[in-house]
């Protein structure tokens, strides 16, 4: 076992090398790929104000293409509001469905000094814990397929 140590640390330290050098090739893509993005929104915002100016007001035209750009970042942050909502709602019902959990627990483990004491208890118990595994197992079971 020693003399795997230093040749387990050589790859962890290959495998952490590569990955750090990855990473950061990856950023600077993701990088220029986003200034790139953002040059051809503002152009696009640009040349869409230019169209609509031809057709009213100059002044009118920026108008609408701010106003439009209002409306889509509302869209935005409604659908962000709703999400964040309806994850806080299955948070809050995880965890209320692990606190039932945890007090049946702690009432079990409060109760297992004086079931190991007593031997008909104590089979009672493993029989009944047996049981609850078993039944676990194979509802799984047939869940999955």
């Amino acid at each position: 076992m020693g003399g795997l140590a230093p040749i387990l640390a050589s790859l962890l330290a290959v495998d952490i090398g590569a990955f750090t050098k990855r990473m950061r090739r990856n950023a600077v893509l993701y990088a220029i790929a986003g200034f790139f993005m953002l040059t051809a929104y503002a152009a696009g915002v640009t040349a869409l104000g230019i169209y609509l100016a031809t057709m009213m007001h100059p002044a009118a035209a920026a108008a609408a293409v701010a106003f439009a750009a209002f409306i889509v970042a509302l869209i935005f942050f409604l659908a962000i509001m709703l999400s964040n909502r309806a994850e806080q709602k299955r948070r809050r019902q995880a965890a209320a469905a692990n606190s039932g959990k945890a007090m049946m627990l702690t009432a079990a483990m409060s109760a297992l000094p004086m079931v190991i004491r007593s031997k008909p208890l104590a089979a009672v118990a493993i029989a009944g814990g047996l049981a609850l595994v078993l039944g676990k197992t194979l509802s799984g079971s047939t869940e999955e397929s």
